[in-house]
């Protein structure tokens, strides 16, 4: 299960990142909505697989797990500006790169197992 939630996650990272770039070179299907089905399918698929292992691990993000809680909070930041940055048919640069800043964070903190990246 940690497999394969790792490679969603990479394949959501990288479709993002992607996206992201390629609208920078006026690619039309960027936003196209066979392509945002793909991602939503993609997202949907990784948060199963994550409560799956949260349930699995026996995980509690407020009593000890705090990196966990940490990664959510920054999942919820990561969509609320990945929507900002990619919603409605829109691109917003700021917004897209503070996503991007949100991904690293949750990768790292996924890797470290430290909401504060072992500062």
């Amino acid at each position: 299960m940690g497999q394969i939630h790792a490679v969603l996650a990479w394949s959501s990272v990288a479709m993002f990142l992607v996206r992201g770039l390629l609208f920078q070179f006026g690619a039309p299907w960027v936003m196209d909505e066979r392509v945002r089905t793909l991602v939503f399918g993609i997202d949907f698929l990784l948060t199963i697989t994550g409560l799956s292992l949260w349930v699995l691990l026996y995980l509690n993000p407020f009593l000890r797990d705090g990196w966990l809680l940490a990664k959510l909070l920054a999942l919820a930041a990561y969509t609320f500006s990945a929507h900002m940055a990619m919603g409605s048919n829109r691109f917003h640069l700021p917004a897209y790169f503070v996503s991007l800043l949100l991904l690293a964070y949750m990768v790292a903190v996924s890797v470290k197992r430290s909401p504060w990246l072992g500062l």
